[in-house]
């Protein structure tokens, strides 16, 4: 079979490259960037298509070209929400992986997730915002954009002085939610036609922004394992979703969904295998944490000798696997220079260059 993954610069893709290598499939990799990290993994075909956030009709017409030559398409990103206006507009045998169009934006939606709560989660009290005077001064919400990532935009204070710049419309919504204090907790899953194939679950850690992680540390969760088997059979989900949480006083918040890849298939990968068109996950996460090459030392290093807290940092780094094993630091630094290439030439901080040319915003 010829897989089509979506997103190289994601280092999941890395994950999605020993999987189907495993099983003796071809692999080609599309990105609208010219250096994603997995592109330097293993000898394997890339493509450059245009950007689908700015160039949409140029990537449509890309996008469409390769679907035609490939059996099956992962997308791993936020272009996944333009791969689907691509998806709606053609008939094709392609297998995509990744949920129908209606319930994929409704996932994204920070207001209308709150609709896929069940029993064993709960939903912070959250309002739609479209215009600014509907915003209440109370210290107890946050405020956040309905289409947003990173944590970058969120306002933990809202106070008169910290919504004074904020673009608020109908056009670009925003949400004022619950402010819930507690343990971050994530998932992710792969599901087909409702049923959970594989399915993880971790504390995130050593966050960039707050929000970020770049260690994922497995854990077990009852309800949460109960809700993702629920979730999947009543919406009848196909692709890679995940959710996240906040656990306070033994209660689980859902907080936002993200219905594509995260970090949560670097617990997954080592079992999981693709055998007769379909994953099958054949056993439990081998490591005590997973953690992005060398960032914890780059990111956290200085900060945890200010605050005494080097000799965990490093027992941390230690014990975790490193989800980039198998690249050359030239290969890392090559897709560092991609992003600090992109971030000048929109004129914008690391993080945000890092997706700015496939975000979907509503």
């Amino acid at each position: 079979m010829k897989i089509l993954i979506t997103c190289p610069r994601a280092p999941v893709a890395i994950e999605w490259i020993r999987i189907f290598s495993r099983a003796g499939h071809e692999v080609i990799l599309v990105d609208s960037i010219s250096l994603p990290i997995a592109k330097y993994y293993k000898k394997t075909q890339f493509v450059k298509v245009s950007s689908p956030r700015f160039e949409f009709e140029a990537y449509k017409k890309q996008m469409i070209a390769l679907i035609e030559k490939v059996d099956w398409v992962i997308p791993n990103c936020e272009d996944i929400f333009f791969l689907s206006k691509v998806r709606d507009s053609i008939k094709t045998d392609t297998f995509f992986f990744m949920p129908k169009s209606k319930l994929l934006f409704e996932l994204h939606n920070k207001f209308e997730v709150q609709k896929y709560i069940n029993e064993y989660v709960k939903s912070p009290e959250t309002k739609l915002l479209t215009d600014k005077g509907q915003i209440e001064l109370d210290s107890e919400t946050i405020l956040k954009p309905l289409f947003s990532r990173f944590g970058s935009q969120v306002i933990r204070d809202v106070s008169k002085k910290s919504i004074e710049k904020i673009e608020l419309s109908k056009e670009y919504p925003w949400v004022q939610q619950q402010k819930i204090e507690g343990q971050a907790i994530c998932n992710y899953a792969l599901i087909l036609n409702g049923k959970v194939l594989a399915h993880s679950i971790y504390r995130p850690k050593y966050l960039i922004n707050g929000a970020a992680a770049t260690y994922f540390e497995p854990c077990v969760n009852e309800k949460l394992e109960k809700f993702m088997v629920q979730f999947a059979k009543e919406s009848n989900y196909t692709g890679q979703v995940a959710f996240d949480f906040i656990e306070s006083e033994k209660k689980l918040y859902l907080i936002e969904c993200n219905p594509r890849a995260t970090s949560g298939l670097h617990i997954l990968s080592e079992n999981l295998t693709f055998e007769k068109n379909t994953f099958s996950y054949k056993g439990k996460e081998s490591f005590s944490g997973y953690r992005v090459g060398v960032m914890l030392y780059v990111m956290f290093g200085f900060k945890a000798m200010l605050n005494g807290e080097f000799k965990q940092l490093k027992k941390d780094y230690k014990r975790a696997k490193d989800v980039l094993g198998g690249l050359s630091i030239f290969a890392q630094g090559a897709s560092m220079l991609g992003i600090f290439k992109q971030s000048i030439a929109y004129k914008t901080d690391l993080t945000t260059a890092s997706t700015i040319d496939i975000e979907f915003n509503g």
